[in-house]
Order: structure tokens, then sequence, then C-alpha cells
């Protein structure tokens, strides 16, 4: 059984997008394969249920998103919640019966489920403690979370990507502090040699030491499209972006054809902006063996614009790397008032 498997359950109408947001900020800080979100951990051609089922089975962690629809009922029905197949009552009804941690995560102001709105299995979900998740404070949200499931697991908050041996990753660091140190030396003696540039002023910065996260972001955030044409005849689409987040994250959507695709792994480092998508190719219109696909972005940070390279891997099919400029989108204009 693989060690401290962290589970999302959701429903795709309420909360689809925070739970691909979740998704990404936990592989950011865990391996992959310990994740476990439906849409990408369930490879094709395999029973649902039965995938779902060895999950929970493995994992030590659940998430429970809740949004203001979690209680919803389809027209002229009951909640969902109230039905014995509802695979949401399911796997929290089965994360309860092993007494793992069971955390809900409720969604810009929904409330906690009383026993009341719940079925007899799932009493006991109305009496674990919550935590708040909220649009503005995304990044505070999540790190208490990351905090709160470090120690469900019995990890120490430096155990992030235990991808390597332990002793690999020493050797790396120290391999890295010993090269810190030669460019240390070699600066200093530079620094003597030289006459020393005069100091910036206090409020400005160096024009040649990259375009700082805190002056990146305010410029990053908010609505951009681009023009790109793939690599495939009349293939020509206007791609729309939508950036949030706050220090070095980056979260939101990157449409590929036209649709709209939840943005992963999304990192700003000094001038650079790092992100995937993911997609899948069906072979000659069969949709019995899709393969997913995995868009990277790469961009640069230019003034008004963002220069993209976008590498497309995996699926039935290769690809070139795309290049394209992304601008960002006006805002739509308002009509005074008669």
């Amino acid at each position: 059984m693989r060690r401290g498997q962290i589970f999302i359950s959701y429903r795709r109408d309420d909360a689809a997008g925070y739970a691909r947001a979740l998704y990404g900020r936990l592989v950011q800080h865990f391996p992959t394969e310990r994740v476990f979100m439906d849409v990408d951990a369930i490879e094709p051609g395999l029973p649902f249920d039965e995938a779902i089922q060895r999950a929970l089975d493995q994992c030590e962690v659940l998430l429970v998103v809740i949004g203001k629809r979690w209680l919803e009922a389809a027209a002229g029905k009951t909640p969902r919640i109230n039905d014995p197949e509802d695979f949401v009552r399911l796997e929290i009804a089965a994360a309860l019966a092993r007494n793992i941690r069971v955390i809900p995560l409720l969604l810009d102001g929904a409330r906690m489920p009383s026993e009341a709105d719940l079925p007899e299995p799932l009493h006991a979900l109305a009496r674990r403690n919550a935590l708040e998740v909220s649009n503005s404070r995304f990044q505070a949200d999540t790190d208490r979370l990351l905090a709160t499931i470090r120690k469900a697991l019995g990890e120490s908050d430096e155990v992030v990507h235990q991808n390597g041996s332990e002793k690999r990753r020493r050797l790396r660091y120290g391999v890295m502090a010993g090269l810190a140190l030669v460019v240390i030396a070699a600066v200093a003696y530079l620094y003597d040699v030289f006459k020393t540039p005069e100091a910036p002023k206090p409020g400005t910065r160096s024009e040649t030491a990259g375009v700082a996260v805190q002056d990146l972001r305010p410029a990053i955030n908010g609505a951009w499209e681009a023009e790109v044409t793939y690599d495939w005849p009349n293939a020509n689409f206007i791609e729309k972006f939508d950036f949030q987040g706050e220090g070095d994250d980056v979260y939101g959507t990157a449409s590929f054809l036209g649709k709209r695709r939840s943005i992963l792994e999304g990192r700003i480092e000094k001038d650079q902006l790092r992100f995937i998508t993911r997609t899948r190719e069906l072979l000659g219109g069969e949709s019995q063996n899709p393969r997913e696909v995995v868009h990277r972005y790469r961009g640069k940070f230019l003034g008004g614009e963002i220069k993209f390279v976008m590498q497309t891997e995996g699926g039935y099919s290769e690809h070139v790397p795309i290049e394209f400029t992304a601008q960002r989108r006006p805002a739509p204009s308002v009509q005074p008032a008669n």
C-alpha cells in the first residue's frame, strides 16, 4: 500500500474548479501518485467504481470539498446525498468507517452540513472540524490545509516531493550549497577588483536583476488572450487565460481549442511563468481509449505581453512546440446610464 494517500471527494457541478485548484496545490507538495482525484487518477478503461474503492482503501486523508450546491437536490427529487448509490456518500462513508482523517473544506461561505442534513452513515461528518477556503485567501487557506495534512500523516513541514531517496536529496542540496559558496567567493573577488556600481535609490530596483515576484504579480493577475496557430491545418483559435494567485503560485484557467482548462502546477520565477493543463485525445472519433495529453506552457513577461512557448506531450500524435503572444484582455466597456 502506498504511504499517505490523499483523496479529494467533490461534486463536479458544485466544486470542480476548486477541486482542480486544490489538486494543483497538493501535487506541488506531495508526489502525484499520492493524490487521488477521479479525473486524473483513473486510467482509461478501468472500472470507475473499482478504481475509487481501491483509492479509498489506501488513503489516509479524505478531503470533502463542500460548495454551496453540495446538498442541492435535482428538481422533484431528494438531495443526492440521501441516495445510497451516490458516489460522494459512498466515499465519505467508507472513510468514516475506517476512522481516517476526514477534513471538510467549506468553499466561499458554504455552510457545514448538520446531522439533520445527512443520512445516518454520514452523521459523524457533521462533527468533523472544517476548514474554510475562499478565492480571496486561497494561498493562505491552502497553506493551512497543507500543514494539517502533514500533521495527520506524521510528516514534517520540510517533507516535499519524496520522489527520490532522502540520501540523494541531501547530496543534491550539499552540491548546491558547495556551488553557492564558490559563486559567493567569485563575486567577492570581482567586487574588490572592479568598481562597485552605485546602489539603487530607495524604492527602485535594478533593471538587470529580473522582475521580482511582488512586481510581477499585480501585472499578471487577470484576463489575457492570444491568437494561437496550432501545428495542424486550419487550427487558429483565440485562446483565453485567467490568471489568479499570490506570491509565486498561479492558478486559474487556460483555454485549449477554445475550451477552458484548469491551470495546474502554476509558478512564477522572476519574469518566467510556467504551468500545465491536461486534456484527452481520441483516435479517429473513437471514445473507448482516450489518451491523456499534457500541455506545458512557458511564458516570459515582457511589459504588457507574455511570450509563450507551449509543448504538447502524450496522446496519439506528436506535436512541435508552438509560440504565441498573449495580451491583456480589455475590460468590457460600461455604457453610460441614460
